[in-house]
């Protein structure tokens, strides 16, 4: 059984899209951990409801000098993941351009032109600055429509120019045959951007699109009934594999009525059993299901570096493994890569909600009390529950005994990853050798 997956996995990478994804992938990868570690550093320890923050007692640092360093850290989350579809979508052009001998640059190009006029905001620019753009579209939560979009725009190029032959291109008369050749295909790909800018400008449209995350998020989070609180999770895990989610935020949710009439029982009565809403769903998904982030990725994490040491995997593990424990798990997403990977679906998709299940089932036999107390922004994932309680010590081990389970279950998935990508290698030097030779 195991073969036979693994088989249809290598099969997969034979379409020139699921090559194109992962190249695109590896390469935008140091992009997305820079901008991951700049998040991380600024959510947990320049904040002042961040964790490190208050556990090391930085209020001593002066204010001048914090929003220095909040400026410095903000700016390069913003230039990286703020804008990683502009980086992604030229990449994947390039490199779809390129598998066809045609002019990988200039297709690049293009697709980000494309990409521009398809998050602009006609008639929404201020005063101040006469560009506006959807930032849903720039930044990597389209990851997926990004990619599908330089992939386009790479085939139209493939169809539309002559192949681009001898290693001189850069030659004068050979510059202005590539300029010239690229005015139909970048033509086409500009009134398509047009076109969809004029689709999505219209407020209703665009408003149902870029609130449906946010409304998964409000449905997992808020809700008191528990099969809602189900289906909102897997909606919002199955988009975070899709590369249509939030890909830096930790969303720990700290307010609402139902929250709030938690939190003042507990207060009141110096307790967190027995509150009055114990299945309230940012309870369960941020105590039981948000280790490493959605798709417990810290369960991910450990596997990996349990099972494989030396490999591609490892060296991704290990690099992204601090971000990670603090729930900032875009970095390991992409470079993994977890997105867009069917062999990490069924895990990331239904862990989760064997978490909350088995949660929801020790809540209800009072073995654990439900968590009603607000944490710090950037708390380890396996922290939330006995911080949540002020303290028990029986929620912390429950919640050690689940990420226990959580790691044993990612370990078949990440040896089977493994398998593949060793082949994947395997195929990849035998098609240089074959280059070579000829």
């Amino acid at each position: 059984m195991h073969e036979k997956i693994i088989n249809q996995i290598i099969a997969l990478h034979r379409y020139s899209f699921v090559r194109i994804t992962r190249q695109t992938l590896i390469m935008i990868f140091p992009i997305v951990f820079i901008g991951t570690m700049a998040k991380m550093i600024l959510k947990t320890i320049f904040k002042p409801d961040g964790f490190i923050y208050n556990i090391a007692f930085l209020d001593v640092i002066p204010q001048n000098v914090l929003r220095v360093i909040q400026f410095v850290l903000t700016s390069i989350s913003q230039l990286t993941l703020g804008i990683l579809g502009i980086y992604t979508v030229y990449m994947a052009a390039k490199f779809t351009a390129k598998r066809y001998r045609r002019d990988g640059k200039f297709a690049g190009i293009t697709a980000i032109l494309t990409l521009l006029l398809m998050s602009y905001r006609y008639g929404k620019s201020s005063p101040q600055f006469s560009l506006s753009f959807y930032q849903r579209l720039l930044s990597g939560n389209s990851l997926l429509i990004v990619l599908i979009l330089g992939y386009g725009i790479g085939q139209l190029y493939r169809w539309l120019t002559p192949p681009k032959d001898g290693e001189n291109t850069n030659a004068l008369p050979l510059l202005q045959e590539r300029s010239f050749s690229s005015m139909l295909p970048m033509t086409i790909s500009l009134i398509f951007g047009v076109a969809v800018a004029l689709f999505l400008n219209s407020n209703t449209i665009y408003h149902a699109w870029a609130t449906s995350y946010s409304t998964l998020v409000t449905t997992a989070q808020e809700h008191r009934q528990l099969w809602l609180t189900l289906l909102a999770t897997m909606g919002l895990t199955i988009f975070d594999w899709l590369g249509l989610g939030v890909p830096y935020t930790s969303m720990a949710l700290t307010s609402g009525d139902s929250f709030t009439a938690n939190l003042n029982y507990a207060l009141t009565h110096g307790t967190p059993w027995n509150v009055p809403y114990e299945f309230l769903g940012s309870s369960l998904y941020n105590s039981f299901a948000n280790f490493g982030g959605d798709g417990l990725i810290l369960a991910l994490i450990v596997a990996i570096l349990l099972t494989s040491n030396g490999s591609y995997m490892h060296r991704v593990a290990r690099w992204t493994a601090l971000p990670t424990l603090f729930n900032f798990n875009y970095a390991t997403m992409i470079g993994l890569p977890v997105v867009f990977n069917p062999l990490f679906l069924i895990p990331f998709v239904f862990l989760p909600i064997v978490n909350i299940l088995l949660a929801s089932l020790a809540i209800t036999i009072h073995l654990i009390p439900s968590t009603p107390y607000p944490v710090l922004q950037g708390t380890p994932g396996p922290l939330i529950s006995f911080l949540g309680t002020n303290g028990n010590w029986g929620i912390l081990i429950f919640t050690l005994v689940l990420l226990l389970i959580d790691i044993v279950v990612y370990i078949p998935f990440v040896k089977m990853a493994l398998v593949v990508e060793n082949r994947l290698t395997l195929a990849e030097q035998d098609v240089i050798s074959h280059e070579k030779n000829d």
